[in-house]
């Protein structure tokens, strides 16, 4: 009999999903998006999740930022680029941001996708 365990560690990266969404924050308030973190997320503009699947010898997961209502390309390199500048500091874990150009209550359109491994 062969037995799998799939285990999930609720949110390993939590700390390091929420450091990249404070990036994310901080470039929508620079650029007049937001007024503050919590202009952001009354707006509905970013989510974060930090989760990971452990297979044994297989895992997945990291931290992920999820920002909404956004089409503005230049926004999105301003914010990969603070992303990679913390990544390169703590390659760990890794890190996707998902750009939707739909609002956060509207089916997804996906706009962007950038994993740092």
């Amino acid at each position: 009999m062969t037995a799998i365990a799939l285990a999930a560690c609720g949110e390993p990266h939590r700390a390091a999903a929420q450091q990249y969404l404070a990036l994310a924050e901080g470039m929508l308030i620079a650029n007049g998006i937001c007024t503050s973190a919590s202009d952001c997320q009354r707006k509905e503009l970013l989510f974060w999740e930090g989760g990971e699947v452990n297979l044994g010898v297989v895992r997945w997961g990291g931290a992920y930022v999820n920002l909404y209502a956004t089409q503005d390309p230049a926004l999105v390199d301003a914010i990969v680029s603070k992303f990679k500048e913390a990544h390169t500091r703590q390659p760990e874990p890794q890190v996707t941001l998902t750009v939707f150009s739909s609002t956060h209550s509207q089916p997804k359109v996906q706009f962007r996708k950038v994993v740092l491994k």
